[in-house]
């Protein structure tokens, strides 16, 4: 209403749980009174000067640019960076809020081992070099794949450098239980996203196949604004993960089966009778039989006749042979390989494309035949009867973390310095603001346990270790602060198109990041990533 009779309420006068709210701050950031306020975990605050520190958001795939409020090592708050390349001031629920996960209540602080059934403190001496023993003798009786680390895609290129060193001291294979195989690769050649986050801006049509919201905020503004561009925007997801997107044109929802994405398929083959990529005879023997809906044809005609266009899809949501399917699409169609025309994969985590460049290409498939396992800043639901030795590295204690014979404290982005690659390919710069208090930080921890095997790189910092990873690691002998590596990527010489069969549309994995499940856990549940 107007005048004296102004309320401020949510859209459509429903409760702020209804309302469509990201939790992103932002209402907060441009109130011209100060009425709104952030609600900070300081349980008084006080006008004292802060100390600002650009970094990089360690949740999503998007890298986000933060700016983190410091007094001494109490981190205040975050605010979206304005001067970011990705994200230019906004943020999310999860970047704005969840900047203080890894040190909130019940922070581990000292190394623990369980005797008799019972944490009791230890030093980290002790406990490193235990963990050392117990995995040399698995070794020993098993082999060597009888070792296994797993390493969370939240921590920097360093520290998986570290862990990586480490791991092939150890002998032990190395894994993400967060990594899923890429379907784009068999098809492109590449496991990463061919396209930037800015091309969604000015390209004709965006083709939005498999997409959770919460999961992105920050990709869902960019398509909205890209529809305010003069784009058209279309989404195909399961009926299971309804959206609420107002500027999408139409939704299709599915069953959770491959047919629609095979029907565009069909219907792109129709268009290009004359295509001769490798591939394309098993691809039509794989189509006979498939129904093609008119919804299938509607939108088919409407990516193919377009100028430019792009598909984007969750990774971690829609199964890999759906992802493969995308891949065969966009390569049918010539929708590919040059600006504003192609695909862009949202990864998991903010460094998921980093530990692919670092060659930590493996998954929780890993896991088999595992008899003991050094896991590094990831929770997860496993077998752990199997194991006869089990160490966790954390910034708490998770549930799995309490079923482990060891538990050494992890330290969170915020104590860090190093980098991330977000899902664009993007190398960005992560800078510490805070010193947590712990003894040793992550790659510390993995560089201590190397040694242990008599392998010393003699690293001081984490300038040591980026001088090292970008020499041994092809990916970033180039790399730029700030940059894309190598830039769009057309297709492989030797791309082809690759036949599926009956699979899944939509096989979400669960976030194995512990932070990242706390701070979805605390945001409203309305607006929490249902994955």
């Amino acid at each position: 209403n107007r005048g004296f009779d102004t309320v401020v309420m949510p859209n459509m006068m429903k409760p702020l749980s209804e309302s469509g709210c990201l939790s992103c701050g932002q209402c907060v950031a441009v109130c011209p009174t100060g009425a709104l306020k952030v609600k900070t975990t300081m349980v008084k605050e006080t006008p004292v000067k802060s100390l600002d520190t650009d970094t990089t958001c360690a949740y999503c795939s998007v890298g986000c640019g933060l700016t983190l409020k410091t007094i001494g090592d109490t981190l205040v708050k975050a605010n979206a960076n304005m001067n970011a390349p990705v994200n230019a001031g906004i943020s999310c629920g999860k970047g704005k809020f969840g900047f203080d996960c890894s040190v909130l209540e019940d922070k581990l602080e000292e190394p623990l081992e369980k005797k008799n059934g019972a944490f009791v403190e230890t030093d980290y001496h002790d406990a490193l070099v235990k963990i050392a023993k117990k995995c040399q003798a698995v070794g020993t009786r098993y082999g060597k794949d009888a070792i296994g680390v797993a390493i969370s895609d939240r921590y920097t290129n360093e520290e998986a450098y570290a862990i990586k060193v480490m791991a092939e001291a150890m002998g032990a294979k190395l894994f993400s239980l967060n990594n899923r195989k890429s379907g784009i690769l068999p098809v492109l050649g590449h496991d990463g996203s061919p396209n930037t986050i800015d091309e969604l801006l000015s390209t004709d049509v965006i083709l939005v196949v498999g997409f959770n919201r919460p999961l992105n905020p920050v990709i869902a503004n960019k398509m909205r604004d890209a529809t305010n561009n003069g784009a058209r925007a279309f989404l195909v997801n399961p009926e299971s993960i309804p959206q609420s997107m107002n500027f999408v044109e139409k939704e299709y929802y599915t069953d959770n089966s491959l047919d629609f994405v095979k029907g565009l398929i069909s219907e792109a083959i129709a268009a290009h009778p004359d295509c001769s990529i490798e591939g394309i005879d098993q691809l039509k023997e794989s189509l006979k039989g498939i129904p093609v809906s008119e919804d299938a044809k509607e939108l088919a005609g409407i990516y193919l006749n377009a100028r430019k266009a792009m598909i984007v899809f969750n990774q971690n949501l829609i199964s890999v042979d759906a992802a493969t399917l995308l891949a065969d699409l966009a390569l049918i169609s010539g929708h590919i390989g040059s600006p504003r025309d192609g695909i862009l994969q949202l990864k998991a985590k903010n460094n998921s494309q980093g530990l692919i460049d670092l060659g930590i290409t493996d998954g929780a498939e890993q896991l088999e035949g595992v008899k003991a396992l050094l896991v590094f800043g990831e929770e997860a639901d496993i077998n752990t009867d199997a194991l006869e030795f089990l160490a966790v590295c954390d910034t708490h204690m998770t549930e799995l973390a309490a079923k482990a014979d060891i538990v050494i404290p992890g330290t969170g982005f915020a104590s860090v310095d190093g980098t991330f690659t977000n899902t664009e390919r993007r190398l960005q710069l992560v800078q510490a603001a805070i010193d947590e208090g712990i003894e040793l930080s992550n790659w510390q921890v993995a560089s201590e346990i190397a040694h242990i095997f008599e392998i010393d790189h003699g690293w001081e910092s984490t300038e040591d270790i980026s001088d090292e990873m970008n020499y041994e690691v092809e990916a970033y002998r180039k790399a730029e602060l700030g940059e894309i590596l190598g830039g769009v990527l057309t297709p492989a010489d030797g791309a082809k198109l690759v036949a599926v069969g009956d699979s899944k549309f939509a096989d979400p994995i669960a976030c194995t990041d512990s932070l990242m499940n706390t701070i979805s856990e605390r945001l409203p549940k309305a607006v929490s990533p249902t994955l």
